[in-house]
């Protein structure tokens, strides 16, 4: 009795050192895989891919410090023929069309963001009451893009674009949720097929109601 244990034994620890040789190759295998096929890679039988063009590295002027973007921007408007007089002038339009648009809209609601101090979300305050920044119904079968159309080009001080430039702009989506009662729309500007960076304008509508954001 006491030998068969033993041999029991003997055969029950061979047996786990067969299942943690298995364990060890399962394991070991695909790593010593993986470690030639990133060798392979290192050749170039797989190269890399990256979402910039040899010559064209992605630039944004958000990740540079205050003052470099005061020059940066300077250098700008200077190749383009536009001086400190042009810019104040522009300013100016933004606050003449807010104070327009306020007239009708008391509780408008205007937000500059931080970096070119232009308005980024035009809209009524919500804490104030329900308003909207068109008509109250908006015409059946009028697309949504273009109510936003017409929005931009009635405040074109505000959003400092022309009513050309207005008229360039394509609709980038137009969705409605499943419920039906809101639908988004938003607008993108190309310069010669390009899209323009933060070149873009989205708007939400209620169902049988204009802009309210």
């Amino acid at each position: 009795m006491f030998l068969r244990s033993k041999a029991e034994a003997r055969r029950g620890l061979l047996l786990c050192l067969f299942v943690l040789a298995i364990i060890t190759a399962i394991i070991a295998v695909p790593y010593r895989y993986n470690t030639s096929a990133a060798g392979e890679r290192g050749k170039g039988l797989n190269q890399r891919t990256v979402s910039e063009e040899a010559g064209f590295p992605n630039y944004d002027i958000r990740e540079q410090k205050d003052a470099e973007i005061a020059d940066i921007l300077t250098g700008y408007r200077n190749a383009a023929g536009r001086d400190s007089s042009f810019v104040d002038s522009v300013r100016q339009g933004f606050i003449q069309g807010e104070n327009q648009l306020r007239t009708r809209i008391p509780t408008l609601a205007i937000e500059y963001n931080n970096d070119i101090r232009i308005p980024e979300v035009i809209g009524p305050d919500p804490v104030k009451g329900r308003a909207f920044l068109t008509g109250a119904t908006r015409p059946a079968g009028k697309r949504h893009a273009d109510v936003l159309i017409n929005f931009l080009k009635e405040n074109t001080s505000l959003v400092g674009a022309t009513s050309e430039q207005v008229d360039a702009l394509k609709v980038f989506s137009d969705y409605t949720n499943p419920d039906g009662n809101l639908s988004w729309v938003e607008l993108e500007q190309y310069i010669h097929g390009i899209p323009v960076f933060r070149g873009n304008v989205k708007a939400g509508l209620q169902s049988r109601e204009s802009l309210s954001v």
